[in-house]
């Protein structure tokens, strides 16, 4: 089994990490600056501290709103336009388009030559006790997964007995282990020998948030929807 640490599914949330940093910044005293930089970029030689942290936050989150905050600090002798909030805004829309780029072009080659969940199937482990799932992918190119394996309760609610990582192409020979005392965890009332209705959901994750970069939710719907790059199988299974 080759397994992958998708990294988007553990990243702080835009919210979260925006306020956060909000906070960090506002911290700052709005006099503290500095100035006198000749070895600076031109624009960048002259600041306050503070406008700086809301720039580098605005660009981070793709957030011009955070862009009025920015207080060019005026200097007879030494260029400041860099941390202003016309560059911030001009920074913004600059990281935003090139987001947008990434993802369409990511897009394009998955859309182009991606791995297709086919089938699933499911086996008692050789220890007699624990599971096997083995899923079934057709395609050319091989592509990270986020791979979730689903109870479907009858009024059709999901219980998720397994989700990891695994990197899926056309010499992959997948095998989830699943152990029965992990299922009984998230489903108590699981008893082997029934037939339950299962589901595997394949997710095609897309670059991690965090660092330098933060993009909202629904700026990535947008680019790449979800239910592009979500693939899913039902069956009815007896364990």
């Amino acid at each position: 089994t080759a397994a992958l640490s998708i990294a988007q599914t553990s990243a702080p949330s835009y919210d979260g990490a925006r306020a956060a940093a909000i906070k960090t910044c506002e911290a700052i005293d709005p006099n503290q600056s500095q100035t006198g930089l000749a070895f600076n970029p031109d624009g960048y030689r002259s600041y306050y501290v503070r406008s700086e942290c809301f720039q580098k936050a605005a660009v981070q989150f793709r957030d011009a709103a955070l862009c009025k905050r920015v207080k060019q600090r005026r200097a007879v002798l030494w260029s400041s336009w860099g941390y202003s909030a016309g560059n911030c805004r001009t920074l913004v829309g600059q990281a935003v388009d090139a987001d947008r780029k990434e993802l369409e072009e990511i897009r394009r080659q998955y859309l182009a030559g991606s791995m297709v969940l086919r089938d699933f199937r499911i086996e008692r482990n050789g220890n007699g006790r624990d599971y096997d799932v083995i899923p079934s992918f057709t395609g050319a190119t091989g592509h990270g997964y986020t791979i979730a394996v689903e109870i479907l309760l009858p009024g059709g609610n999901p219980i998720a007995i397994h989700a990891n990582g695994y990197y899926a192409d056309p010499r992959s020979a997948l095998r989830l282990f699943i152990r029965r005392e992990d299922i009984k965890a998230r489903f108590p009332t699981f008893e082997p020998g029934r037939s339950y209705r299962v589901r595997m959901v394949a997710t095609f994750p897309l670059p991690a948030a965090g660092g330098s970069r933060f993009m909202t939710d629904a700026f990535v719907e947008r680019a790449f929807p979800l239910r592009e790059r979500t693939q899913t199988v039902t069956r009815d299974i007896e364990f």
